[in-house]
């Protein structure tokens, strides 16, 4: 076990299943515990921890490898949970991974971050859209030159938005070229979201067609599958029947992970 006490390092309201996932009406989940707040990583991040430990014969580049992490509420975080992003960057950083997220945000929803032991960087936008954030795309890739995006987007579109889930998929095609316009090389892992309801299964079978699709030798797009083996039930992988608890956190955490590695070491 590596348990991760509350050191700073460089650089919400809560929301429900059936409102926006910028809604702030749903009753207050209960306060983490001292122990949840340090996050004892799982039996299952050690163990990728220990395999990224094994991994030899790969010229790490002296430059880190900006990652930006691109989403809504559950990129985000709130003032009681920090998302996903802590736990991934943790695992990546004690594997030996040089990397710095970035983005133009630095709290989650409503406040700072209950954590402040790792990279606070992200694009994370509580309630957005995947039509809000292209609105905005070209400017933060402009300013933030990312060389992988992570992008979990569609749940307020389809769930709250009623759109359709081809609309969607077609906005992440333009959220693919946005990024290539500045960044050619960029590599982006699409996810298959966590929030599974109504046409939203729609939504996360057309995801692994599209990554195909945009995937290039030199520019890779890649889906990862955030759904299957996640579960909505509050108290389990999530606080509130939609938002990541530090169990859902970390399994995200992992599902990116399995992603990112074969492009981190293929990065120059």
């Amino acid at each position: 076990m590596i348990n991760i006490t509350s050191n700073p390092s460089p650089g919400a309201s809560r929301g429900r299943p059936t409102g926006s996932l910028g809604d702030g009406n749903a009753a207050s989940p209960p306060r983490f515990s001292a122990a949840v707040q340090r996050l004892t990583l799982g039996r299952w991040t050690h163990w990728a921890l220990l395999v990224l430990a094994l991994v030899s014969g790969v010229a790490w580049p002296a430059d880190p490898i900006r990652i930006m992490p691109l989403g809504d509420s559950i990129t985000q975080g709130n003032t009681e949970h920090s998302s996903w992003r802590r736990p991934l960057w943790i695992t990546l950083k004690a594997a030996g991974f040089n990397v710095d997220f970035v983005g133009s945000q630095r709290e989650g929803n409503g406040g700072p971050s209950p954590q402040q032991d790792f990279d606070l960087d992200h694009e994370g936008h509580w309630g957005w859209k995947a039509s809000d954030i292209l609105s905005k795309l070209d400017a933060w890739a402009e300013a933030a030159k990312p060389d992988i995006v992570l992008v979990h987007l569609g749940t307020n579109d389809i769930a709250n938005g009623g759109r359709a889930p081809l609309d969607v998929v077609h906005d992440l095609e333009r959220i693919v070229a946005v990024l290539r316009a500045h960044r050619p090389g960029v590599s982006v892992i699409l996810a298959q979201v966590i929030t599974t309801w109504g046409s939203l299964s729609d939504y996360n079978r057309l995801i692994p067609p599209l990554a195909l699709r945009l995937d290039q030798p030199t520019a890779r797009v890649v889906a990862v599958d955030q759904a299957s083996g996640f579960s909505l039930a509050a108290g389990t992988d999530t606080f509130d029947g939609c938002h990541p608890n530090a169990n859902g956190e970390e399994k995200m955490a992992l599902v990116w992970l399995s992603a990112l590695r074969p492009l981190l070491a293929a990065k120059p």
